[in-house]
């Protein structure tokens, strides 16, 4: 018997690591095993061709909220062209409304739901042994004659019980993709949780373990999937001081962090590694109070503040700081508080805004009609408009969102933002609806593929700004500023055609 486990690369950077995962389990099978991770910009009939042509007998299809749509059309022109094959779907899009899903796509024999490899282990031991005893597999959903069985959830899975998966798959020099705990402290309403999301961890001894074969192997990048890494402090701590006292000098490693959990004897510890070694993402959504009581946050904002600027002070690990858009209860202008007092905090670090999804599973899809959200019908289910944010405000949410990444979300013309900040006394998100506003109306947006037509666009845009002001010398010193950031971002050669072209 030949199995495919296929997926499609997408945003979601959990999804290639949930793959390696069912791998591994698998591999040792009495069977074939292949794994397939298909390109964005694979054609549909070309994925289609492959996995038809290669005389498989069963194929997995492991979806997110990004692919979803592909791998349905994908699975349904394999199922047509070869009906022989079974096809499974799993991951986040299906593990929830799961009937629906499967009355809807009558291609998908099977579904797995929730934390999938012990789910898909049973399943394949069942195929294997003739034995096909579905219903005693818990977190499977398969069709019986004409009725669709859906089985409760699986128990959460032991990490420990969980093989390495670069035990089988190669660790390259760019960037690696980690898990050491499953479930989350953080129960947002706009975040998918399975009934028992309690938090699991690999133990320490592990860890470290795992950890110094990535040091080994002079990894550039190691990426923590844990969501809240330091939900248990003492544990964080340990494993910060592990791989503070064993930097290679090479590897840097990111975490997404709780800053309101963050505490003294942490924040000492990370004063003590080295410059870029250690990289933060902290998620503050909202600094308004009723926001966050809304979406099930009890956030000291003041002390996640406090915990940001300390980091910050210490100046040797980059934090970057995520806002939310789209939340309950929030308007444009609670919106813009928000992002300003983030902006600020900050300090000249990235800042990201993310507008939220009602998807599958969460309780803010159970809750939409409450807040008065209006969404997509298909995935990722984005947010047309909310009971506080009309369609026009959403959007300009969206464009500013963009504007925000092209300029800052790298840091690469954070200092020309400050410097127009600083000289028009505008707040920020003032100057990034401005700046996202003139984009548009000049039709511009078809321009910022290149990091010297932003430069230009930002001068521009700040030519108009500084007119009111009546001081040539602040508009000449903010060009010599872009022109410095510019300088940082593109290579010689680059800056000597701009500097021919010039500024138009």
């Amino acid at each position: 018997m030949k199995l495919l486990l296929a997926t499609i690369e997408s945003d979601e950077v959990r999804t290639d690591m949930a793959l390696k995962y069912m791998y591994c389990v698998l591999a040792d099978s009495p069977m074939e095993v292949r794994l397939k991770s298909f390109g964005r910009s694979d054609l549909y009939t070309d994925i289609f061709e492959e996995i038809a042509s290669d005389q498989y007998n069963i194929v997995y299809f492991h979806t997110d909220r990004f692919n979803e749509g592909r791998l349905r059309h994908v699975a349904e022109m394999v199922k047509k062209a070869v009906p022989s094959i079974a096809v499974v779907f799993g991951g986040s899009e299906v593990s929830f409304e799961t009937r629906r899903f499967m009355k809807e796509n009558l291609f998908v024999d099977y579904v797995v739901r929730g934390e999938g490899e012990r789910v898909m282990f049973s399943f394949i031991k069942s195929l294997l042994s003739y034995e096909f005893d579905y219903e005693n597999i818990p977190g499977l959903a398969y069709r019986d004659n004409d009725q669709v069985v859906v089985n409760p959830y699986d128990a959460p899975i032991d990490m420990e019980a969980l093989p390495f998966p670069y035990d089988r798959f190669e660790v390259g020099k760019g960037t690696v993709y980690y898990e050491t705990i499953r479930g989350t402290s953080d129960r947002t309403i706009y975040s998918q949780h399975l009934p028992d999301a309690r938090v699991r961890s690999l133990s320490l001894s592990r860890v470290c373990t795992e950890l110094r074969y990535f040091l080994a192997c002079e990894v550039e990048r190691v990426v923590f999937l844990d969501c809240f890494f330091n939900y248990n402090s003492e544990r964080a701590y340990r494993i910060l001081e592990y791989i503070i006292n064993n930097d290679n000098g090479v590897t840097t490693f990111e975490f997404n962090v709780n800053g309101d959990d963050l505490d003294e004897e942490t924040l000492r510890l990370l004063a003590e590694a080295r410059s870029g070694q250690i990289v933060f993402n902290i998620d503050i959504a909202s600094t308004n109070a009723e926001v966050l009581a809304a979406i099930g946050r009890e956030e000291n904002i003041y002390r996640l503040m406090y915990n940001t600027t300390k980091l910050l002070q210490a100046g040797n690990v980059r934090t970057e700081i995520h806002v939310k858009a789209g939340l309950p209860l929030e308007t444009e202008a609670m919106f813009a508080r928000s992002f300003n007092k983030a902006f600020g905090m900050a300090e000249g670090m990235p800042v990201h805004i993310e507008p939220i999804f009602v998807s599958r599973g969460s309780a803010l899809r159970e809750e939409a009609e409450r807040y008065g959200y209006v969404y997509a019908s298909h995935a990722p289910y984005e947010v047309i408009s909310t009971g506080h944010l009309s369609a026009a405000e959403m959007l300009r949410l969206r464009g500013v969102a963009k504007t925000v990444e092209r300029y800052i979300g790298d840091s690469g013309f954070s200092k020309s933002v400050t410097r127009m900040l600083n000289d028009t006394g505008l707040k920020p998100y003032e100057l990034f609806r401005g700046l996202t506003s003139y984009i548009m109306r000049s039709e511009l947006g078809g321009r910022m593929n290149k990091k010297e037509n932003m430069a230009r666009i930002l001068y521009k845009y700040g030519c108009g700004l500084y007119d009111e002001l009546a001081d040539p010398v602040k508009l000449d010193i903010l060009k010599d500023v872009i022109y410095a950031d510019l300088s940082a971002l593109v290579t010689e050669d680059a800056m000597r055609k701009f500097d021919k072209k010039g500024w138009d």
